[in-house]
């Protein structure tokens, strides 16, 4: 059953990084595989099945690697601006972790083939094929690199936007609209982080889809994977108003595409990009993942959505992010709100104990999976905030909440008295690098989190009651 939560209050925003404290740059393993089968992505908890490729084997492998590298090294983008790297070198790097040569895709296609693909097929007007394949590069080598900041339209560009009749009349009255500051599309690149950190070649796959002269990337979705009642499944994609291709009652293949406004944008940043900003590669893959989320309603040029689940005009909710997590990972999605909130948007409690969060995320990344968590910040910040059945304000007065965020976990570890920490990826925090929060900080902020069914089975008396009172 579908899903609210408190949407009125629930966005991204820059000034909450900006709160919570930052760590150093901190490594941890993001290798995943998973088998292929039939032309569609098995459900990822069987990951770690498949053995790592990194050979280049046949002839038509070793001709489309020579040619990446002979493209790359006689173009102006041989340098990432990102980091002053090698993309040769890193194209390299891929090919050494077996990210190249994965073929955990939705079409059984691997990294390689797509960029090839990006590199030897037409892309779409105003996008550079090379630079695109750079971008994704980067990307995959590092996925810390995605970010969620817009940047500006230069004022001549902006007035030839604003002369075009496609332009919605919102925006000719008002042209502040795009000057797109703290955006709300932070759930969107954290499952754009989440593809390039896990399935390589799925994201790559996205990139050379969205960027061809289709401007689209077709999406084969188990239906169990949105659930395991078929007609709830349907349910699901008329509600999200999918674009579906063609449906049996096992499959649905859907047609995933940006808004026009993206193109705009990615055009801007194909020439006016400035370290910090978003890439190519994140306008499209953002937006496209807002579209799927907010019923088709999202505009790029403004950061403004619409759609039956929101009141809100920036970013996603619960309800959103669940699904596009499913309809990405192909297997089905369950979201545990862990906070409660009373109808004056006040924390007064949580649904279960420190502890049971705690192992629902490290049981899901012990399971080679990352969790992709919103927590809130409120305007009380003191208490016992290592106890979530206390309510983390002084004397209990009211305890508002003013902001929410998505990030990812990726990873944990545990000291000699057996606390944790987690690692994180924050696309919101102006830093390229992973960070550090201790989960007595962390978890009584989180609100909600999405896991694979197998990983929280045991709690679906409490999902189902959440669903039943929404």
């Amino acid at each position: 059953m579908v899903q609210q939560i408190i949407s009125s209050k629930y966005l991204s925003s820059s000034a909450i990084a900006a709160q919570l404290p930052k760590k150093n740059k901190t490594e941890t393993n993001t290798k995943s595989k998973t088998p292929y089968e039939k032309g569609c992505l098995l459900p990822y908890n069987l990951a770690n099945i498949v053995p790592l490729n990194t050979d280049l084997h046949t002839q038509e492998e070793k001709k489309m690697y020579l040619e990446l590298l002979s493209a790359i090294k006689n173009s102006s983008y041989k340098t990432s601006p990102q980091d002053g790297a090698s993309v040769v070198n890193k194209l390299e790097e891929l090919l050494k972790s077996g990210k190249l040569l994965s073929a955990q895709s939705n079409d059984g296609s691997t990294t390689l083939e797509n960029l090839y693909d990006i590199l030897t097929l037409p892309r779409c007007l105003g996008l550079d094929n090379v630079k695109i394949i750079a971008q994704t590069i980067d990307a995959l080598n590092d996925p810390s690199v995605i970010t969620q900041n817009f940047g500006d339209i230069p004022s001549d560009i902006k007035n030839r936007i604003l002369n075009s009749e496609e332009i919605a009349q919102s925006v000719k009255a008002n042209p502040k609209l795009m000057d797109v500051e703290g955006s709300g599309t932070c759930v969107a690149a954290s499952v754009e982080f989440h593809m390039a950190n896990k399935h390589p070649a799925e994201f790559a796959r996205w990139i050379s889809g969205l960027t061809s002269q289709k401007q689209e990337v077709t999406q084969k979705v188990r239906l169990e994977a949105l659930s395991k009642n078929i007609l709830d499944a349907i349910t699901y994609l008329n509600i999200f108003e999918a674009k579906q291709k063609d449906f049996n009652f096992d499959y649905s293949t859907l047609s995933l595409r940006p808004d026009g406004g993206a193109y705009i944008r990615a055009q801007i940043q194909d020439k006016h990009w400035d370290k910090g900003e978003r890439s190519i590669v994140d306008v499209l893959m953002q937006s496209t993942l807002m579209q799927l989320g907010s019923q088709e309603s999202y505009d790029s040029l403004t950061d403004i959505r619409g759609g039956k689940f929101s009141t809100n005009p920036q970013g996603l909710v619960e309800t959103e992010k669940t699904f596009i997590e499913s309809i990405v990972e192909n297997n089905e999605k369950m979201s545990i709100r862990y906070q409660k909130v009373d109808d004056n948007q006040n924390l007064v409690g949580w649904e279960c104990s420190f502890d049971k969060i705690q192992k629902h995320i490290t049981d899901t990344l012990d399971a080679g999976e990352d969790v992709i968590i919103g927590y809130v910040l409120t305007n009380e910040t003191s208490g016992k905030v290592n106890n979530p059945s206390y309510v983390n304000t002084p004397d209990n007065a009211p305890n508002k909440i003013i902001n929410g965020h998505e990030i990812t976990i990726v990873g944990y570890k545990t000291d000699k008295e057996g606390k944790v920490t987690f690692v994180c990826n924050d696309t919101d925090d102006d830093k390229t690098q992973l960070i550090e929060y201790s989960a007595d900080f962390l978890i009584p902020k989180i609100h909600h989190a999405a896991y694979p069914v197998s990983i929280i089975e045991n709690d679906m008396a409490l999902i189902e009651a959440q669903q039943m009172a929404t």
